[in-house]
């Protein structure tokens, strides 16, 4: 069975970069204060928790791709999975988890860059760096945080991995 991804539409294509308008989504998300990988590490567990069954309704909910990390502050970061389609915002189960929040994201446009490895801090730097460097050739200004995201189970080898880079435009 395929994993749900978000829905996009590819705007402009440069080598590794893209432009792409994405459609609505509901995430649930947690915001972890530690060292990036630490935090991941724990925000994953928390947010897998909550949709193998670890809420009021005990339901299971089916994973998507990616599991998104954006930096909410200093040692500070917010770990998201986006919902399936098929649910509103009103009709998710109730957290157990207190730290769990839901939000809305709006249709909008965002700049990504793909690229393989395991991702980790140093990697995750350079890759943003790329990215600014990128927007300021195109013009293009970012609208919100850097956002990483990792589209496979830890298991993958690096090579086969999917990752990606992405800001608001």
């Amino acid at each position: 069975m395929a994993i749900e991804k978000p829905k996009y539409r590819v705007l402009k294509k440069d080598g590794g970069f893209e432009i792409r308008e994405y459609e609505a989504q509901v995430l649930a998300q947690v915001d972890v204060t530690e060292k990036w990988n630490e935090a991941l590490n724990r925000g994953f567990r928390v947010l897998a928790d909550y949709i193998f069954g670890g809420n009021k309704s005990r339901a299971k909910i089916a994973m998507t791709a990616p599991v998104t990390t954006t930096r909410s502050g200093e040692d500070s970061y917010r770990i998201s999975f986006m919902m399936p389609r098929k649910y509103t915002l009103d009709e998710l189960p109730e957290p157990n988890a207190r730290e769990i929040e839901f939000a809305e994201v709006e249709k909008h446009r965002a700049a990504a860059l793909k690229f393989s490895g395991y991702l980790n801090e140093e990697l995750l730097n350079r890759k943003i760096d790329e990215l600014k460097n990128w927007l300021g050739k195109e013009d293009l200004i970012p609208k919100s945080e850097f956002i990483s995201a990792q589209y496979n189970p830890p298991w993958i080898p690096g090579i086969f991995r999917k990752n990606e880079i992405m800001v608001k435009v």
